[in-house]
């Protein structure tokens, strides 16, 4: 049997688990079916659900038709075909010329891959993956006393609410610090759509996290498909799911700021005082630090090279911390997230708080020669509509949210949603068959090389870190290219490091909204930033085979992976060097590499020229007083490091 041959930890200790699963039909189970409607239902919105349904028409029509003969290639009906034929036309579809084809390949089996992968159920301990957090429950828990939160209860009879002095949209990064700062002075509200989870009601399972913590329960993508974006809808936003790295922007991030876009405060001892504030709030450090496997094998593979390595500081409260499972929030609260930190502060000042509540629109006064902030008028818990009035409003509701919000309130400015900045992501894997990695345990981001971030000569470019590669990640991020590939992949999950290469987008995207007024994300990666992120993945990959990788795998679906053979040095390895040649000459083709986001900036930009920016050098609208952002989205260009630091 092939798989037994597989060369990881798994197979030698467990051969009659890798029987068993070398033999499952993922047909044949029961009930998986109503769990990929479960999962589009919550993830994909109504004109994606409408695109799915004419493709699955189509597959299952019983007409011969010009698209199934010619264009998909199947004489039948899909259903009909054999689980051969089935696996043979994905195959085929991945490499088709009409990217339309390409496109059903990659959204159909990220979707079933992701589905599977994320149900603790299935084979999740047979290859290596202990699930739910083992020590989540123990005494790191137990021991530890967290913030505890109340909320506003909206009575049936309140639909005019009129006493707060400022109303601030979201709970993340940008609002919670707006939220502990204005607090100390004044009557404030933080409204949250997402929900409060305690501690204790954090299981660290990846679906019941992404469904508790992401937007659109983790299945959000862009408008064609192509990446997948991850992004926080919580109670404290994208820092209940971050991974602890705390890099400031670089000093020629700050300098293009401040030249560029008329915003010189970037350049001052004020803003630098400001980060040391809040790297003294966040015990921020990198003397604490203990790598995981992952993040060791970079420093190695760097050091062999002669490439920049370095530590990432961790907002950890000065303390070591090694857990890998702060994707679905961090369990101890050790990671200084908002709710540890500036929203329990905010408390602290009598802050008031509204969670599963959706702002509609900004209320705004037209009367006058110049526009007001009045309110907002919200929906809560998708039923209750209320107006609730004050005298300033700060919009923080992420670079997704916040120019969504902003349009659906009518304000014009041409900037509003342009400009998106998402530092798209691609990765290369390694596999070590004599090391137990466990990638998903211990400090997850905690090594980054800049080997790569000035490609241009402009300082764009793309840097190279680790991730958190949990089962359902992992095959965001790695393509399904046949059954046996995909289950030989899995039997070496235990033994596989995986890097990012994380871009410093030059050229934006943009957010526009559907007919309901929800976010669409619009973004393509253009040829300038397709050359950054070949570049880093060309590096990555060299770093794995100076670490001392024996396989070594992309994102991109045409490259089948370079394996070492016995006795030889992969650096000095013509086919090596083929296979380098390969990645450069195939680049990142649409629907034919794993790409996605992890983060998003720069969609209401912030600069001292309405023409080019959406807001003020303060932060205010153009074109209403009194109304602010304050989140990702007011930055300028890409950050290149976490855009909540900035």
């Amino acid at each position: 049997m092939i798989l037994l041959n597989t060369n990881s930890s798994v197979v030698k200790k467990f051969p009659e688990k890798v029987k068993e699963f070398g033999k499952f039909d993922l047909s044949q189970q029961i009930n998986f079916t109503d769990r990929i409607i479960d999962r589009l239902l919550k993830s994909a919105p109504p004109y994606k659900l409408k695109q799915i349904s004419s493709v699955l028409k189509n597959l299952s029509s019983t007409k011969k038709s010009l698209i199934n003969s010619k264009i998909l290639s199947i004489q039948k009906p899909f259903h009909e075909l054999t689980q051969k034929q089935r696996e043979h036309t994905f195959i085929k579809w991945s490499t088709s010329q009409y990217a339309s084809v390409r496109k059903i390949y990659k959204s159909f089996t990220m979707l079933i891959c992701a589905t599977f992968w994320l149900n603790p159920y299935n084979f999740n301990p047979d290859i290596g993956y202990p699930g739910a957090d083992p020590e989540a429950n123990g005494s790191r828990f137990s021991s530890r006393n967290f913030p505890k939160y109340n909320f506003l209860e909206i009575s049936d009879h309140d639909s005019d609410i009129k006493e707060f002095d400022t109303i601030i949209i979201g709970s993340g990064a940008g609002g919670s610090v707006v939220a502990a700062r204005l607090a100390r002075m004044e009557n404030v509200l933080v409204i949250e759509k997402g929900h409060h989870y305690d501690q204790c009601d954090l299981s660290t399972e990846q679906q019941d996290g992404y469904d508790k913590l992401y937007e659109l329960s983790g299945g959000m993508l862009t408008d064609d498909s192509n990446m997948y974006v991850l992004a926080g809808s919580n109670f404290g936003g994208g820092t209940t799911i971050g991974w602890s790295a705390f890099m400031e922007p670089q000093y020629f991030v700050r300098e293009e700021w401040a030249k560029n876009f008329g915003l010189p405060y970037f350049m001052e001892d004020e803003y630098g005082n400001a980060m040391k504030y809040i790297n003294a709030r966040l015990g921020t450090n990198t003397i604490n630090i203990i790598h995981n496997q992952s993040n060791q094998t970079l420093i190695d593979g760097c050091k062999k090279l002669g490439l920049h390595s370095d530590n990432i500081p961790q907002n950890t409260a000065s303390i070591t911390h090694q857990c890998g499972w702060c994707s679905f929030g961090c369990k101890y609260g050790e990671k200084q997230s908002a709710t540890m930190t500036w929203l329990d502060e905010a408390k602290s000042n009598n802050a008031k708080f509204l969670k599963n509540c959706y702002v509609e629109k900004i209320l705004i006064d037209k009367d006058g020669k110049s526009q007001k902030v009045m309110g907002v008028e919200v929906i809560i818990n998708n039923i209750k509509r209320v107006k609730i009035h004050a005298k300033r409003v700060v919009v923080s509701a992420g670079a997704i949210h916040s120019p969504a919000l902003l349009l659906r309130s009518g304000l014009k400015n041409k900037n509003i949603g342009r400009n998106l900045h998402v530092h798209p992501i691609a990765a290369v894997y390694g596999v070590f068959p004599n090391k137990e990695i466990k990638t998903y345990s211990g400090t997850i981001m905690s090594a980054i090389s800049n080997a790569t971030e000035n490609v241009d000569g402009e300082n764009y470019g793309a840097k190279i870190v680790v991730g958190s590669h949990h089962p359902g990640f992992m095959f965001a991020n790695f393509p399904w290219k046949s059954n046996l590939q995909h289950k030989q992949l899995m039997l070496e999950y235990n033994n596989i490091v995986p890097l990012m290469v994380i871009t410093r987008d030059r050229e934006g995207g943009r957010i526009l909204t559907d007919e309901n007024g929800k976010p669409r994300l619009e973004y393509k990666l253009s040829q300038h930033d397709s050359k950054s992120m070949v570049a880093g993945l060309l590096t990555a990959v060299r770093i794995l085979a100076a670490a001392g990788a024996t396989k070594i795998g992309t994102c991109q679906t045409v490259i089948d992976d370079y394996i070492v053979e016995n006795g030889v040095n992969p650096l000095n390895d013509p086919k090596f060097d083929q296979f380098l040649n390969k990645i450069k000459k195939v680049g990142i083709p649409t629907y034919q590499t794993c790409t996605g986001t992890i983060e998003q900036m720069s969609s209401c930009r912030m600069g001292d020229d309405p023409n080019k920016s959406a807001v003020n050098p303060v932060g205010e609208a153009w074109e209403v007083e009194n109304l602010y952002v304050a989140d990702s989205s007011v930055l300028p260009t890409a950050t290149g490091v976490p855009s909540m630091v900035c």
